[in-house]
């Protein structure tokens, strides 16, 4: 009976040690998560993508020794983000091959209850990476990630990335295709509202990229001023943001 109530009550003993252990394991997770953010957003801001990939790198290796919703929409967002670079720099090969990958962790993230608004949004964005890539699938697919767009909007009408997606989808899209650019000024203007009344730690440089998005639109829509007064605001928030601080800006009111 002694070695019976023994072994029990060193199970007790264990079980409430690992329920102590729980919160600080769970606080690491969390801390690491937020370097990750800190990461890519230092990264956005001095243009050093170096410092995205590492992060992106560290963070795909975090997921395969300890998966998580989170962690995977943080990945996924980071891949979105680097494609987007990648097309501006025209590296289509490098493009290409990260979109493959992100498509294929995209598949974990539809079968999570919860991410189906996100899920959405990034098929959509997705398709509209390989209308870049290859511009002849653009009347196939630029429908589909229009529709995925106005589903994610109709489900979610105030979460910021479908108001931001919206505004893409209407900058890039030929007239034909319902493109305008004062309807993305439209959409920009409503991500960035609803963004500066609750911004996450992991959005913080796509709320920067929305506000540089706006600012461009303005300008195609004739508002040069009002154009220069967002990349103000987007140097406000980020006194070292880079690409505002020292190209774009300087442009816009050598344009004035």
């Amino acid at each position: 009976m002694e070695g019976t109530a023994g072994r029990k009550l060193i199970l007790l003993r264990t079980a409430i040690v690992a329920l102590l252990c729980l919160p600080l394991a769970t606080a690491g997770k969390d801390t690491v998560q937020k370097d990750h953010h800190e990461k890519i957003y230092e990264a956005y801001v001095t243009g050093r993508m170096q410092i995205w990939k590492d992060a992106l790198q560290e963070m795909t290796a975090q997921y395969r020794r300890s998966p998580s919703d989170s962690l995977l929409y943080d990945i996924l967002l980071a891949q979105y983000g680097l494609i987007g670079h990648y097309l501006e720099e025209d590296r289509k090969d490098a493009a290409g091959s990260l979109l493959e990958t992100a498509e294929g962790y995209l598949e974990y993230l539809q079968d999570n209850p919860g991410y189906e608004v996100e899920a959405l949004l990034f098929d959509a964005s997705f398709k509209a990476f390989h209308i870049n890539l290859r511009p002849r699938r653009g009347m196939r697919l630029g429908p589909r990630s229009s529709r995925l767009i106005d589903q994610a909007l109709e489900m979610d009408p105030g979460y910021p990335r479908g108001h931001l997606e919206k505004g893409n989808m209407s900058f890039h899209a030929p007239r034909l295709l319902g493109g305008s650019k004062k309807e993305s000024v439209r959409h920009y203007e409503k991500a960035v509202s609803l963004w500066e009344r609750n911004l996450p730690e992991n959005h913080k440089w796509l709320y920067l990229s929305t506000l540089v998005n706006l600012a461009k639109a303005q300008k195609e829509s004739e508002d040069l001023d009002q154009a220069i007064a967002t990349l103000e605001k987007a140097l406000q928030f980020e006194p070292a943001f880079q690409l505002v601080r020292d190209e774009l800006l300087p442009e816009f009111r050598e344009e004035r």
